[in-house]
């Protein structure tokens, strides 16, 4: 069980300078990775997004890779083209009545800087990727205890979904002995308002009432509803809550819960119905910060 939201740190020693990464992660719904690299390293790109796949596979992540205080990295002038510039210009000036030139315009020239050691990139490959992954390692177990700080949230919602569901179960057995009398009155009533009272025989009439109480029987749903508590319960046993796992876990609750609504005729079910939703939103809010 992990969280999407975390953060981490590592900062290695070079021959020259250091080396400093930092990983931050927070929620999404699939694996978004922000690489910023200084322009020397890019060639390492590919190797450190396979890296970050290798250890989590959701979560906007924003990865920074930097090396300070490396003398190779510090721009470098470029001298010949300066002196062959300077020496062409000073010639020609003259004769093409042309204006002093200036540091700005030289600046202005492409290649006027040269770019860092070329090497930089093969030379650091192996700092770069033992750092990311003491980086990932790290990471990740801070994921695993961000994640751990839900544990005692789930168990409290879970406790309260199934003494919700204890309820529903005893108020669904008074509803199942009430509603074949209630249905029988029912049925005299219409037979009564139709003028064909005595017209059916009693026991076609209890019949008919069993069909209508056995159509409001909830306590199948309330059997289904005990196999998904216990598959959550399990689930948080063993660590194994992921984010879109538990959200098909939701759909699947709230789907038992509105069909035990919908046929709730005692107004202490759909009291509890109500909350045991309540109570499986703040799951499903809860939830999606997992991966």
């Amino acid at each position: 069980m992990k969280s999407m939201t975390a953060f981490a740190e590592v900062v290695r020693p070079l021959a020259a300078g250091q080396l400093r990464l930092t990983l931050r992660s927070v929620n999404h719904k699939a694996l978004d990775l922000s690489l910023r690299l200084p322009p020397a390293l890019f060639a390492l790109e590919a190797g450190l997004r396979a890296q970050v796949r290798e250890a989590g596979s959701r979560g906007k992540l924003d990865l920074a890779v930097e090396v300070q205080d490396d003398p190779s990295l510090e721009p470098r002038l470029n001298r010949a083209l300066l002196r062959a510039l300077a020496k062409g210009w000073q010639e020609d000036a003259e004769w093409l009545n042309l204006p002093p030139m200036t540091a700005e315009a030289f600046f202005r020239v492409p290649g006027a800087f040269q770019a860092p050691d070329p090497d930089l990139a093969e030379r650091l490959e192996a700092p770069v990727r033992e750092a990311m992954a003491a980086l990932l390692e790290l990471w990740n177990a801070g994921r695993i205890r961000e994640a751990e700080r839900l544990r005692p949230f789930f168990e409290d919602a879970l406790a309260r979904l199934q003494s919700l569901r204890e309820r529903l179960q005893a108020e669904a057995e008074l509803q199942a002995a009430d509603l074949p009398g209630l249905y029988h009155q029912r049925v005299e009533q219409l037979l009564e308002d139709a003028r064909l009272t005595g017209q059916l025989p009693a026991e076609r009439l209890l019949a008919e009432a069993g069909v209508l109480a056995e159509r409001q029987d909830v306590r199948e749903e309330l059997t289904r509803l005990a196999a998904h508590l216990d598959d959550f319960a399990e689930r948080l046993a063993a660590g194994r809550l992921e984010g879109k796992a538990i959200d098909v876990w939701c759909q699947e609750v709230l789907r038992e819960l509105n069909t035990t609504g919908s046929k709730c005729k005692r107004i202490a079910m759909t009291r509890a119905v109500m909350e045991a939703k309540g109570v499986l939103d703040q799951i499903r809010e809860q939830s999606a910060n997992l991966e």
